[in-house]
């Protein structure tokens, strides 16, 4: 099986490389690595000369169009199955792995994200530690990542094995929710929704809530790999507030009441009247 990885990316070459790095050295190889920027930046199109095997979609930069760059990435792919990251996210040496291993068609699957507080966030970008030293050091360095400001959601840092008592456990809670930066399904499910919805036009529910309700409709199930395809997430200030979500979620319920399952602003481009 073809597997394309497609990484959403605006500006930031320095957690880019590592988490070109850290895909380098995968358990188990993507067959291509997209990077989906949305805008078109020298800086990006210069850093990424270094990696000849990388290819890199782009758009004009007129504000936040994630979804847009997205589709774009998604129409360039040549993989069957894509796997989904934020620019800003480190994968796990065997998140490729187990994104694949648990596959099949009409099932996407979703991960979470151990959010890295200020200081191992510098720590990792400045190089002074590796992602695979803190991830091999993860429980030993536990008190740290605790204590570090902005650490969220450290329990999803751990491994618990798929057919573990504590794993089931969590990966059967009836809360399951995508989320934009860890996730994955067979292009063909990503086409019968059509893609991401481009008439969201700010962070947060148009690249992830707004998708599961649209594959629920068309009997796609979505199934839990918590705490097996694990990502560091690497701290940031936010980019969207309270605003923003409550804008998003008008789109969405009035999208849900029209059933909008096939969104109409996707990668097919439909009459919009």
């Amino acid at each position: 099986m073809k597997i394309s990885i497609i990484i959403s990316v605006y500006k930031d070459t320095q957690s880019l490389k590592l988490i070109l790095e850290s895909l380098k050295n995968q358990s188990l190889e993507p067959s291509e690595i997209i990077v989906s920027e949305d805008g078109n930046s020298e800086e990006m199109k210069k850093f990424l000369t270094k990696f000849k095997k990388v290819k890199h979609v782009f758009q004009s930069d007129n504000g936040w169009q994630k979804n847009k760059a997205l589709n774009n990435a998604i129409r360039n792919s040549s993989g069957e199955y894509l796997i989904f990251l934020d620019g800003d996210v480190i994968p796990y040496y065997n998140f490729v792995k187990e994104h694949v291993q648990n596959s099949q068609p009409k099932r996407v699957l979703m991960g979470k994200r151990i959010e890295m507080g200020k200081y191992i966030s510098l720590l990792l970008r400045k190089a002074f530690i590796s992602p695979s030293m803190l991830e091999k050091l993860f429980i030993p360095l536990l008190p740290f990542i605790v204590l570090d400001k902005g650490s969220r959601h450290i329990e999803d840092g751990l491994i618990l094995k798929k057919n573990s008592y504590f794993g089931t456990k969590v990966r059967n809670k009836k809360r399951k929710m995508i989320i934009g930066c860890n996730f994955s399904c067979f292009k063909s499910d990503l086409e019968t929704i059509n893609g991401f919805d481009e008439d969201y036009s700010k962070p947060s529910v148009g690249e992830d809530v707004d998708l599961m309700w649209r594959f629920k409709h068309f009997q796609i199930e979505i199934k839990s790999i918590r705490n097996l395809a694990n990502i560091f997430h690497l701290w940031h200030p936010r980019r969207w507030d309270g605003n923003t979500v409550k804008e998003n979620n008008i789109i969405l319920k009035k999208k849900q009441k029209n059933k909008e399952f096939f969104c109409k602003n996707g990668l097919i481009k439909r009459s919009l009247k």
